[in-house]
């Protein structure tokens, strides 16, 4: 039996036991649907399973269709008691809920189940970077390639601070840069709007940081960093051009690992950098390791074919995911 579980509900769940990531929680949820309508809050229990999930509207035929979660986020699958579930109790659950809806895609946080995959489902493998800082900062930067610990240091010396913010302007400064920063992309765009960054400063409260790096004053770099009960996410990153050559990057990298670990967090997520290999070497320099994780999706025919339909009619346009370090 599937039950859609409420808000109140979830949230008193969350507060008990937090997800381990803020993409799996009841904050993110809220905030996509402030930012984008469409996208209601629709977390699912099967077989002793809760899995965060949003439902899209479904279009004019009203297709019942479930993400968790979209714009390169995940979700993670939780135990009535809001534990870790074994992989063999979400593939049973996800069975389930298949049988009930038109569409089903979900991307498994990669620090938690991995092997879910399933007869009928489409399993597409990424991959992301991940610092473990379970023993502390001191031992996390000791994985820090020497060249990288060279440009921190020199952008140290050079004047470069780095702190969160907490003004009431924050959000607008560091949007602002984000667009100046997204200029030079090839979308030329942020791959978000900053209604949800907005949003999700309301709803996730202290659980969401805005860091800049400043030199004389003025705000040179930036990052939005989300917080799980185990997890501190690096979701999105900003940088002036004409000032990169201060390394404020690698400055604010080493300020956040820090940050990061006096505040508990198990694992600093840089996020991915599929299809863009200098920045995947610039969190590998920083002593990240790849972890695969996976995206998994399940559809039925009639709703298959509409999509391939209606993929074939529209514009071909570049594919926007929000990643970190795309200014680094």
């Amino acid at each position: 039996m599937i039950e859609r579980v409420t808000m109140s509900d979830w949230e008193r769940l969350d507060a008990a036991h937090p997800a381990p990531t803020l993409f799996a929680r009841p904050a993110w949820a809220r905030a996509l649907q402030s930012a984008f309508p469409r996208l209601v809050p629709y977390p699912l229990r099967a077989r002793g399973v809760t899995i965060p999930f949003v439902r899209s509207a479904g279009g004019p035929l009203h297709w019942r269709a479930l993400v968790g979660f979209p714009f390169g986020a995940y979700t993670c699958p939780m135990a009535e008691d809001g534990g870790p579930v074994a992989a063999e109790s979400l593939r049973y659950a996800l069975d389930e809920i298949a049988e009930s809806f038109d569409s089903v895609r979900l991307v498994l946080w990669p620090l938690g189940v991995t092997d879910a995959a399933r007869a009928g489902w489409t399993e597409l493998q990424h991959d992301t970077a991940v610092i473990d800082l379970s023993s502390g900062a001191d031992e996390a930067l000791r994985g820090v390639a020497g060249i990288s610990r060279r440009m921190a240091g020199q952008a140290e010396r050079r004047g470069v601070t780095c702190a969160q913010s907490r003004a009431s302007d924050a959000v607008d400064i560091y949007y602002s840069m984000l667009c100046e920063t997204a200029a030079h992309w090839a979308q030329g765009t942020p791959s978000f709007p900053k209604a949800l960054l907005e949003a999700l400063v309301e709803y996730a409260g202290d659980d969401v940081e805005i860091w800049f790096a400043k030199h004389n004053g003025e705000t040179i770099a930036g990052g939005v960093m989300l917080y799980g009960s185990t997890e501190c996410f690096f979701w999105s990153a900003a940088m002036r051009r004409e000032y990169s050559r201060l390394r404020p990057s690698n400055a604010l990298n080493v300020a956040l690992i820090r940050a990061a670990a006096e505040r508990g967090a198990h694992w600093y997520n840089l996020g991915s950098s599929e299809g863009l290999p200098g920045v995947e070497r610039f969190k590998r320099d920083l002593g990240a390791r790849a972890v695969v994780y996976s995206e998994l999706s399940h559809e039925r025919r009639a709703y298959k074919m509409y999509a391939r339909l209606r993929a074939s009619l529209r514009p071909r346009a570049a594919a926007t995911t929000i990643i970190t370090g795309e200014a680094s």
